[in-house]
Protein backbone atom coordinates (compact mmCIF):
# COMPACT_ATOMS: atom_id res chain seq x y z
CA UNK A 1 0.00 0.00 0.00
CA UNK A 2 1.35 3.47 -0.84
CA UNK A 3 2.23 6.02 1.78
CA UNK A 4 -0.18 8.95 1.88
CA UNK A 5 2.59 11.45 1.12
CA UNK A 6 3.78 9.39 -1.88
CA UNK A 7 0.27 9.04 -3.25
CA UNK A 8 -0.55 12.74 -3.02
CA UNK A 9 2.89 13.62 -4.36
CA UNK A 10 2.39 11.38 -7.38
CA UNK A 11 -0.94 13.09 -8.16
CA UNK A 12 0.65 16.54 -8.11
CA UNK A 13 3.63 15.28 -10.10
CA UNK A 14 1.27 13.79 -12.70
CA UNK A 15 -0.54 17.12 -13.09
CA UNK A 16 2.79 18.92 -13.56
CA UNK A 17 3.81 16.41 -16.22
CA UNK A 18 0.46 16.83 -17.97
CA UNK A 19 1.01 20.60 -18.06
CA UNK A 20 4.53 20.07 -19.47
CA UNK A 21 3.17 17.78 -22.18
CA UNK A 22 0.58 20.40 -23.07
CA UNK A 23 3.29 23.07 -23.39
CA UNK A 24 5.41 20.81 -25.60
CA UNK A 25 2.41 20.25 -27.81
CA UNK A 26 1.78 24.02 -27.91
CA UNK A 27 5.38 24.53 -29.02
CA UNK A 28 4.94 21.97 -31.80
CA UNK A 29 1.75 23.70 -32.94
CA UNK A 30 3.51 27.07 -32.86
CA UNK A 31 6.18 25.76 -35.22
CA UNK A 32 3.49 24.45 -37.58
CA UNK A 33 1.65 27.81 -37.48
CA UNK A 34 4.85 29.68 -38.22
CA UNK A 35 5.32 27.71 -41.45
CA UNK A 36 1.79 28.45 -42.68
CA UNK A 37 0.99 31.84 -44.21
CA UNK A 38 -2.54 31.88 -42.85
CA UNK A 39 -2.09 30.06 -39.53
CA UNK A 40 0.82 32.27 -38.46
CA UNK A 41 -1.70 35.12 -38.05
CA UNK A 42 -3.69 33.07 -35.54
CA UNK A 43 -3.04 32.93 -31.81
CA UNK A 44 -1.30 29.79 -30.60
CA UNK A 45 -3.67 27.52 -28.65
CA UNK A 46 -2.29 26.88 -25.16
CA UNK A 47 -3.89 25.24 -22.17
CA UNK A 48 -3.49 26.85 -18.75
CA UNK A 49 -5.05 25.51 -15.55
CA UNK A 50 -5.73 28.31 -13.09
CA UNK A 51 -7.38 26.05 -10.48
CA UNK A 52 -7.60 22.27 -10.31
CA UNK A 53 -9.90 20.77 -7.69
CA UNK A 54 -9.37 17.17 -6.62
CA UNK A 55 -11.81 15.06 -4.59
CA UNK A 56 -9.87 11.95 -3.61
CA UNK A 57 -11.45 9.00 -1.75
CA UNK A 58 -9.02 6.94 0.34
CA UNK A 59 -9.09 4.56 3.31
CA UNK A 60 -6.46 4.37 6.02
CA UNK A 61 -4.66 1.03 5.90
CA UNK A 62 -1.92 1.50 8.54
CA UNK A 63 -1.73 4.34 11.03
CA UNK A 64 1.26 4.81 13.32
CA UNK A 65 1.58 7.04 16.35
CA UNK A 66 4.77 8.79 17.45
CA UNK A 67 5.62 10.22 20.84
CA UNK A 68 6.70 13.82 21.28
CA UNK A 69 10.45 14.26 21.04
CA UNK A 70 10.82 17.04 23.61
CA UNK A 71 9.24 15.09 26.45
CA UNK A 72 9.02 16.84 29.84
CA UNK A 73 7.52 14.28 32.25
CA UNK A 74 7.44 16.53 35.32
CA UNK A 75 7.48 20.14 36.44
CA UNK A 76 10.54 19.90 38.67
CA UNK A 77 9.79 22.85 40.96
CA UNK A 78 6.18 21.80 41.51
CA UNK A 79 7.19 18.16 41.93
CA UNK A 80 9.85 19.04 44.52
CA UNK A 81 7.35 21.11 46.48
CA UNK A 82 4.84 18.25 46.63
CA UNK A 83 7.52 15.78 47.71
CA UNK A 84 8.66 18.15 50.47
CA UNK A 85 5.09 18.56 51.72
CA UNK A 86 4.70 14.77 51.93
CA UNK A 87 7.47 14.66 54.52
CA UNK A 88 5.84 17.43 56.55
CA UNK A 89 2.43 15.77 56.42
CA UNK A 90 3.62 12.26 57.25
CA UNK A 91 5.84 13.50 60.10
CA UNK A 92 3.03 15.79 61.32
CA UNK A 93 5.12 18.96 61.46
CA UNK A 94 4.30 22.43 60.17
CA UNK A 95 7.93 23.09 59.25
CA UNK A 96 11.44 21.71 59.60
CA UNK A 97 14.39 23.48 61.17
CA UNK A 98 16.64 25.29 58.71
CA UNK A 99 19.38 22.66 58.55
CA UNK A 100 16.95 19.78 58.01
CA UNK A 101 14.91 21.76 55.50
CA UNK A 102 17.94 22.70 53.39
CA UNK A 103 19.28 19.16 53.38
CA UNK A 104 15.89 17.66 52.55
CA UNK A 105 15.21 20.13 49.74
CA UNK A 106 18.68 19.57 48.28
CA UNK A 107 18.23 15.79 48.33
CA UNK A 108 14.73 15.98 46.82
CA UNK A 109 16.00 18.21 43.98
CA UNK A 110 18.87 15.80 43.29
CA UNK A 111 16.63 12.73 43.27
CA UNK A 112 14.03 14.52 41.11
CA UNK A 113 16.68 15.21 38.45
CA UNK A 114 17.53 11.50 38.43
CA UNK A 115 13.83 10.63 38.29
CA UNK A 116 13.29 12.90 35.28
CA UNK A 117 16.20 11.31 33.38
CA UNK A 118 14.90 7.81 34.14
CA UNK A 119 11.40 8.73 33.00
CA UNK A 120 12.74 10.11 29.72
CA UNK A 121 14.82 6.97 29.19
CA UNK A 122 11.59 4.90 29.44
CA UNK A 123 13.51 1.82 30.53
CA UNK A 124 10.91 1.08 33.24
CA UNK A 125 7.29 1.97 33.89
CA UNK A 126 6.43 5.22 35.64
CA UNK A 127 5.38 3.39 38.80
CA UNK A 128 8.67 1.47 39.08
CA UNK A 129 10.77 4.58 38.49
CA UNK A 130 8.74 6.49 41.07
CA UNK A 131 9.11 3.62 43.55
CA UNK A 132 12.90 3.87 43.29
CA UNK A 133 12.63 7.62 43.81
CA UNK A 134 10.48 7.20 46.92
CA UNK A 135 12.78 4.51 48.32
CA UNK A 136 15.86 6.69 47.88
CA UNK A 137 14.25 9.65 49.65
CA UNK A 138 12.86 7.47 52.44
CA UNK A 139 16.24 5.81 52.97
CA UNK A 140 17.92 9.21 53.09
CA UNK A 141 15.51 10.61 55.63
CA UNK A 142 15.34 7.58 57.94
CA UNK A 143 18.92 6.27 57.72
CA UNK A 144 21.12 9.19 56.78
CA UNK A 145 19.28 11.63 59.03
CA UNK A 146 19.75 9.32 62.00
CA UNK A 147 23.45 9.07 61.28
CA UNK A 148 23.79 12.85 61.06
CA UNK A 149 21.66 13.75 64.06
CA UNK A 150 20.07 10.89 66.04
CA UNK A 151 18.38 13.28 68.45
CA UNK A 152 16.74 15.29 65.67
CA UNK A 153 15.71 12.13 63.84
CA UNK A 154 14.05 10.82 67.00
CA UNK A 155 12.18 14.11 67.47
CA UNK A 156 10.90 14.08 63.88
CA UNK A 157 9.77 10.47 63.89
CA UNK A 158 8.45 10.56 67.46
CA UNK A 159 5.15 12.14 66.40
CA UNK A 160 4.26 9.00 64.47
CA UNK A 161 6.08 6.40 66.53
CA UNK A 162 2.83 4.92 67.80
CA UNK A 163 1.28 4.68 64.35
CA UNK A 164 0.29 1.18 63.26
CA UNK A 165 2.17 1.68 59.99
CA UNK A 166 6.00 1.93 60.25
CA UNK A 167 7.28 5.40 59.33
CA UNK A 168 9.39 3.99 56.47
CA UNK A 169 6.39 2.30 54.87
CA UNK A 170 4.17 5.32 55.36
CA UNK A 171 6.66 7.69 53.72
CA UNK A 172 7.26 5.28 50.87
CA UNK A 173 3.56 4.72 50.19
CA UNK A 174 2.53 8.37 50.54
CA UNK A 175 5.28 9.61 48.24
CA UNK A 176 4.15 7.21 45.53
CA UNK A 177 0.42 7.83 46.00
CA UNK A 178 0.66 11.62 45.89
CA UNK A 179 3.33 12.02 43.22
CA UNK A 180 2.18 9.54 40.56
CA UNK A 181 -0.45 12.02 39.33
CA UNK A 182 2.27 14.67 38.89
CA UNK A 183 4.00 12.62 36.19
CA UNK A 184 2.84 13.27 32.63
CA UNK A 185 2.83 10.64 29.93
CA UNK A 186 4.36 11.62 26.57
CA UNK A 187 1.83 12.92 24.07
CA UNK A 188 1.27 10.91 20.93
CA UNK A 189 0.55 12.27 17.48
CA UNK A 190 -0.29 10.64 14.17
CA UNK A 191 2.78 9.91 12.06
CA UNK A 192 1.48 11.22 8.74
CA UNK A 193 4.81 10.52 7.00
CA UNK A 194 4.33 6.77 7.43
CA UNK A 195 0.56 6.53 7.06
CA UNK A 196 -0.39 3.94 4.45
CA UNK A 197 -3.62 4.25 2.47
CA UNK A 198 -5.90 2.19 0.23
CA UNK A 199 -6.60 3.90 -3.09
CA UNK A 200 -7.63 1.09 -5.45
CA UNK A 201 -11.26 1.51 -6.54
CA UNK A 202 -12.14 -2.19 -6.23
CA UNK A 203 -10.83 -2.29 -2.64
CA UNK A 204 -12.55 0.94 -1.67
CA UNK A 205 -15.87 -0.54 -2.79
CA UNK A 206 -15.48 -3.25 -0.13
CA UNK A 207 -15.06 -0.71 2.67
CA UNK A 208 -18.07 0.80 4.51
CA UNK A 209 -18.77 4.39 3.39
CA UNK A 210 -18.27 5.73 6.93
CA UNK A 211 -14.67 4.46 6.84
CA UNK A 212 -13.83 6.33 3.65
CA UNK A 213 -11.84 9.55 3.96
CA UNK A 214 -12.22 12.18 1.26
CA UNK A 215 -9.33 14.52 0.62
CA UNK A 216 -10.27 17.74 -1.11
CA UNK A 217 -7.36 19.57 -2.73
CA UNK A 218 -7.27 22.73 -4.80
CA UNK A 219 -4.12 23.23 -6.87
CA UNK A 220 -3.40 26.77 -8.03
CA UNK A 221 -0.99 27.03 -10.93
CA UNK A 222 2.00 29.31 -10.50
CA UNK A 223 4.21 29.07 -13.54
CA UNK A 224 7.91 29.92 -13.71
CA UNK A 225 9.61 31.96 -16.45
CA UNK A 226 13.20 32.65 -17.35
CA UNK A 227 14.11 36.31 -16.97
CA UNK A 228 17.24 37.75 -18.58
CA UNK A 229 18.99 40.59 -16.77
CA UNK A 230 21.81 42.58 -18.34
CA UNK A 231 24.10 44.24 -15.83
CA UNK A 232 25.96 47.55 -16.28
CA UNK A 233 29.22 45.69 -16.92
CA UNK A 234 27.62 43.78 -19.78
CA UNK A 235 27.22 40.48 -17.93
CA UNK A 236 24.02 38.56 -18.62
CA UNK A 237 22.19 36.78 -15.80
CA UNK A 238 19.25 34.47 -16.18
CA UNK A 239 16.88 33.78 -13.30
CA UNK A 240 13.86 31.51 -13.06
CA UNK A 241 11.11 33.62 -11.49
CA UNK A 242 7.35 33.20 -10.96
CA UNK A 243 5.16 34.47 -13.79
Amino acid sequence: MPLLKDYLGSLISGINQARAMADIESARIAEAYADNAILKTFSIPRFKASNIELDIPIAIDELDEVEETNYQPIDNNNFNSHAYNVFKDVLKVSRFDRKTSELLRKTIAKETDVLEKNLKAKEDTQSLVLKDYAQNLTHFFISDMQERDKKKAKELTGAVSNDEIPIENKLLRTLQDRLISKIKAPKKTIDMDNTKVLVQAHKLKEIPPESIVRIKMTLVEEGMEWHTIERDNGEIDQKLLPE
